[in-house]
């Protein structure tokens, strides 16, 4: 169900309808990756005074002195730089969901719309659309939240058993493929009316789905630069992929449901 989601995607997202969407989550992650380049860059800016003055090597005029505060300098920046990717290859997914949430919410109503010829009709509810925001965004919190306390768990493992380290960072890249796939499932399940908790037991049954949804957009922002481009347009790929899952799922709950209706009779 999760694979034939993105094949249905890719045929209805480069219609002008859908494509144009993908602009605002691109110019969003440009838009986050200059701004924290540049605040990471005034931290290693800082970062290298600091640390020159630590060893007295500002005033410093011995031979290649130049040269050693050349190397220091590209070091300090370099691994500022380094540690300012790994930070938004972990964080910078959620950001897009949570900032994008109402964009998220429209393309994911309107794709089940596409899929469906209009089969579930959802007429536009501001409050609807404010409360969907708040959700999309609760979820984001929550799936970070966990992610992040599993993480520090399997690194507190991964330093008692250095011999599962390898297993860990696999266990870690499907947790966050399914939380990312959870996020964009769940536009679907607030409007087929689900609470939290039902969310949560729906996403658990279908935990492979979410798994296969969210893992190219996990893949895609561990890719240095050209991920952060490449994500945009794989963000708006996964909410309508998502969607195309979730109407494949509902469609044949519906048919088991009746199924067991008529046997009943």
């Amino acid at each position: 169900i999760g694979f034939k989601g993105y094949f249905k995607a890719l045929g209805l997202i480069f219609t002008w309808k859908f494509f144009r969407y993908m602009f605002f989550p691109l110019l969003l992650n440009i838009l986050i990756f200059w701004v924290g380049l540049s605040v990471i860059n005034e931290f290693a800016v800082d970062a290298r005074e600091w640390f020159k003055e630590w060893i007295r090597l500002e005033g410093a005029e011995f031979w290649g002195s130049g040269f050693l505060k050349g190397a220091l300098s590209f070091i300090i920046t370099f691994l500022f730089n380094v540690i300012f990717l790994l930070i938004f290859m972990y964080v910078g997914g959620y950001i897009i969901i949570i900032i994008l949430s109402p964009l998220f919410s429209v393309i994911s109503e309107r794709a089940e719309h596409a899929f469906t010829d209009n089969a579930y009709d959802y007429p536009f509810d501001f409050k609807q659309l404010i409360k969907d925001v708040f959700r999309g965004i609760g979820i984001a919190v929550r799936n970070i939240a966990i992610e992040t306390a599993l993480m520090i768990l399997v690194f507190i493992v991964g330093l008692i058993l250095s011999f599962i380290s390898w297993i860990g960072v696999i266990f870690m890249f499907f947790v966050t493929s399914y939380f990312y796939g959870f996020s964009y499932m769940d536009y679907s399940n607030e409007r087929y009316q689900r609470n939290l908790k039902e969310s949560v037991k729906f996403m658990r049954k279908y935990k492979w789905v979410a798994v296969v949804n969210g893992s190219l957009f996990a893949i895609v922002l561990f890719i240095p630069f050209i991920g952060v481009a490449l994500s945009a347009f794989v963000a708006v790929l996964s909410v309508i992929a998502a969607t195309a899952s979730m109407v494949e799922i509902k469609k044949k709950e519906d048919e088991e449901i009746d199924k067991a209706f008529n046997t009943e009779v």
